[in-house]
Order: structure tokens, then C-alpha cells, then sequence
């Protein structure tokens, strides 16, 4: 599909976004230009039916839960592109990206405490803290890369673009739990999530060190 204006530049990240969310969205946003719709009302709506997961999955209703929470990922991209494409970008809008962590820690919090009331077994709130330190970490790197270059870690190479595919996302986070509700073993989603999220770290702290590094020793006059 041709790039349409209102898209980001760097372009949708995960396989999920990117394959399957990109061409419902533009399709979406289309429509949605020619109505009185905001972007603020699609962002509130999108945090209403998010913490309605957090509330499905705290109370054990963990497949409709995992089902709803892919349907937040979808509207999670509305309000950006259709503020671009009214153009009705605010610097206050940058807020959303916030909010979507508070609500992503949120559906991880949720799960780890109903599995720890329904079996009594601490795992899953150790998962769910390094889960939520890992993925922490790894923003922390990725704003620190955007902030000091001016530009997003997922596109200044060819393994970063590669790898952003791939890279732990929200979007991936919920087919581990997911497949993990489907195969009956719930609290394996958040020990893959844990791994995800843990290499995620590693690499993004690898790869924003490198090239941070690089841009340092660039800098420095020839001796």
C-alpha cells in the first residue's frame, strides 16, 4: 500500500502494526476525516476500553480480555493519524504515548494478580516486575536514542529496521497472551513476555550504546 500523508514517517514497527493494523487504519482514518470525530475522543475512547481489559483480565476473563486487548492496539493508531491527517497535532498529544505504557502496565499487573489469587504461587507477580523493569529499561533507551540523535532508533540502520519487527511491543505482547490462554497456561505468557521484553532490553541497550558511542568518537578531531 502506497504510503498515505497522515501516516508516521518512521512508518508502523511490529509485524502486527505494520501488516495487519497499517491498511484497517488508513481505511479507518479515511472515513473518519469526512466526520466530526477528534482524535482526543478516539484517545479516550481507546483508554476506556483498555482499562475495560485491565478489569477482564483482573477478574478472570482472560480470552475475551486477550481477544479486546487487539482491538486497543488497532484504535491506538486512529488518534495519531487522524490528527494528522486534520491537521490537529498538538504538542499535548505527545501525552497518548504515556498514557498507552500506564495502560500496558496495567493489563500485565491485572493478569500476574488474578493468577496469583487463583494458585497462591508468586511467579506471575515476579514475571510481571521484570516484565514491567525491562520494558521500562528499553523505552528509556529508545526516548534517550531519539532525544540525543534526533532521530528514531527503529530506522537509523538496517538492523534496526530489521529488528523492530520483531522487537517487544505491545502489539506481540498480547499473542503471547493469547496462545497462552488458548493452551490453558496463561501464566507462560508472562514468563515469554518476560524473555521478550528481556532481550528487547539487551539489544536496544546494545544497539543505542553503539551507535551513541560512534557518534561520540565522530565528533572528535583526527589525531
Amino acid at each position: 500500500m502506497e504510503k498515505l500523508s497522515f501516516e508516521k514517517e518512521k512508518g508502523a514497527s511490529d509485524l502486527l502494526a505494520h501488516y495487519v493494523h497499517r491498511p484497517i487504519e488508513n481505511r479507518i482514518v479515511l472515513y473518519l476525516m469526512r466526520t466530526r470525530v477528534t482524535p482526543n475522543q478516539i484517545t479516550l475512547l481507546t483508554n476506556v476500553v483498555a482499562y475495560f481489559v485491565a478489569a477482564l483480565y483482573l477478574s478472570g476473563f482472560l480470552l475475551p480480555g486477550s481477544i479486546l486487548s487487539f482491538l486497543v492496539g488497532l484504535m491506538d493508531g486512529l488518534d495519531g493519524k487522524l490528527a494528522r491527517a486534520k491537521k490537529l497535532t498538538t504538542k499535548l498529544g505527545k501525552m497518548e504515548h504515556a498514557f498507552d505504557l500506564l495502560f500496558e502496565f496495567s493489563w500485565l499487573v491485572a493478569l500476574s494478580l488474578f493468577l496469583y489469587n487463583s494458585s497462591g504461587e508468586a511467579l506471575p507477580l515476579i514475571f510481571c516486575m521484570f516484565s514491567i523493569l525491562f520494558i521500562s529499561f528499553y523505552r528509556y533507551c529508545y526516548d534517550t536514542f531519539s532525544r540525543t540523535m534526533n532521530m528514531s532508533l527503529d530506522v537509523y540502520g538496517d538492523f534496526e529496521r530489521a529488528f523492530r519487527r520483531v522487537a517487544g511491543r505491545r502489539n506481540l505482547y498480547n499473542i503471547h497472551i493469547l496462545v497462552g490462554v488458548l493452551m490453558g497456561v496463561p501464566s507462560y505468557s508472562l514468563m515469554s513476555i518476560t524473555v521478550h521484553a528481556g532481550l528487547t532490553a539487551l539489544i536496544y541497550a546494545w544497539r543505542t550504546a553503539k551507535h551513541l558511542h560512534a557518534a561520540d568518537r565522530a565528533l572528535q578531531p583526527p589525531e
